[in-house]
Order: structure tokens, then C-alpha cells, then sequence
């Protein structure tokens, strides 16, 4: 997996902030949230380093998107706004892909879709989860012009808006290298997250994906490495020193 590191190193603002949880088995249809309060290890270092991370502006309106699809993007974004409502944060779940409804179908099937509250200028309703509140916002897979939908300034002060209303607002993107939603969502929130699924993304497509969001001239904060499995065997692991 060196040429992650390869790639990333390149730019030292980029860093591996963290591996996500690895998920016993594929994830089905109805995907599997959360408990309120569970708080896995990998996602409060993530929320660490991305707290270190925000130097000037507090990076409170985060996009996570993968490069080219199949990396658990969904599922990383989803666990770590769950993560942050249950230690006591309000957080705002946003399906910011025009193409499915992947996020939401099993955890928010009803409701506004994302166009409708945004012309609406309306704040999405929150439920209480774990210590804090989670609100989760479906996407609007019917719209026809995704591109005017975010480059309009109605949803730019819509995000601004939430982005104040809200401790963390997390945008789950499509794939950088298929659709243009994540470098459209970039430049309007405060970093992003990049997706990679261990042994299987191509470093050729996570530099192309950095490319063009450089090109955005949006903010890289990091890459998740998602599915990374630990080579040590479990029994073994008890007699290792970290120190």
C-alpha cells in the first residue's frame, strides 16, 4: 500500500488521517447504523486530526467522496456523522448526489429530498441520537441540472447557513471520477475526505482525484483508508509493544 503514501506525500497538507472500522461482511441493502453512543476508536482519532487540521477556519462542512466508486464512502460518512451526534454534537447528514439515493433509503425514507429544502430555505429536522442530534437530508436524484443546483447561490446560502446552525455538516459525494458533484460541493464547504478502499483503489486514480480537486481549488484535508485489514493475527496482538 506504499503508493498511497507515494502519492500523498507529495503534498504534505494531504494526510492518512485514519482507518475506518472494517465491516464484518458486505454491506446489505438496508445497511446497519450505529448504536446511539457507540463510538468506535478509528472515527473519534479521525474527528481528532481533523480538528488539528483546521487551523483557520474550523472545518465544520466536510465532503467525503471516494475516486471511482466501491470504496464505502457511504458507509464511512454515515458512521461518522452517527459518531458525532452520540458525543453530543449536532450534526447535519447531507446526501449530495444527484444520481442515487444510497444514503438515505434505509435510514431517512421519507421527508424533503435536498432541492426541496433548499428552495424552501428550510432546516432539516433533527432527531435526538446518543448525546447530541442527527438531522439527514436525502438527495434529489430527479433533478435535471445538477450543476446549476450547486452553483446556484440559493444553495450556497443554504449550506452556509446549516454550516452555522450546525457543529458539523457532512456531505456524502459521489465518486470524483464519475460525476461532478464533489468538485462542485467543494469549494463551498471547508475541506475534504478522501475515500480510498485499501488494495483496491489505483494510486493513478487517487492522484487523478487530487488533481482535480486541486483544480476546484478545493481544501484536501485527508484520505481515509477504508477496509484496511490488520495483517497481525489476534492472538498475537496482546504481546505487541505500541510504545
Amino acid at each position: 500500500m506504499s503508493a498511497y503514501f507515494d502519492a500523498l506525500h507529495r503534498r504534505p497538507n494531504v494526510a492518512v488521517f485514519a482507518r475506518a472500522p472494517q465491516a464484518a461482511r458486505q454491506l446489505p441493502i438496508r445497511a446497519p447504523r450505529l448504536v446511539p453512543g457507540e463510538m468506535p476508536l478509528e472515527y473519534a482519532r479521525l474527528r481528532e486530526k481533523l480538528m488539528l487540521a483546521g487551523s483557520q477556519r474550523p472545518l465544520r462542512a466536510l465532503v467525503f467522496a471516494g475516486c471511482e466508486g466501491g470504496e464505502g464512502c457511504t458507509r464511512v460518512t454515515r458512521e461518522f456523522a452517527e459518531m458525532l451526534a452520540s458525543s453530543g454534537l449536532k450534526t447535519l447528514l447531507v446526501e449530495a448526489d444527484l444520481q442515487t439515493s444510497g444514503l438515505t433509503s434505509s435510514i431517512a425514507p421519507g421527508g424533503a429530498d435536498l432541492a426541496e429544502v433548499v428552495a424552501a430555505g428550510r432546516t432539516p429536522p433533527s432527531v435526538p441520537w446518543g448525546l447530541g442530534q442527527l438531522a439527514v437530508v436525502a438527495s434529489s436524484p430527479s433533478h435535471p441540472d445538477k450543476e446549476r443546483f450547486f452553483r446556484a447561490s440559493e444553495f450556497a446560502a443554504w449550506l452556509e447557513d446549516q454550516r452555522q446552525r450546525h457543529d458539523y455538516v457532512l456531505l456524502d459525494a459521489p465518486p470524483l471520477l464519475r460525476f461532478a458533484e464533489g468538485g462542485l460541493v467543494s469549494r463551498l464547504c471547508d475541506g475534504v475526505v478522501i475515500v480510498v478502499h485499501a488494495g483496491a483503489t489505483k494510486r493513478e486514480s487517487l492522484v487523478r482525484a487530487r488533481e482535480q480537486l486541486e483544480r476546484a481549488e478545493a481544501n484536501i484535508v485527508g484520505v481515509v483508508l477504508n477496509r484496511a485489514r490488520d495483517q497481525i493475527p489476534a492472538l498475537l496482538r496482546p504481546y505487541l509493544s505500541t510504545g
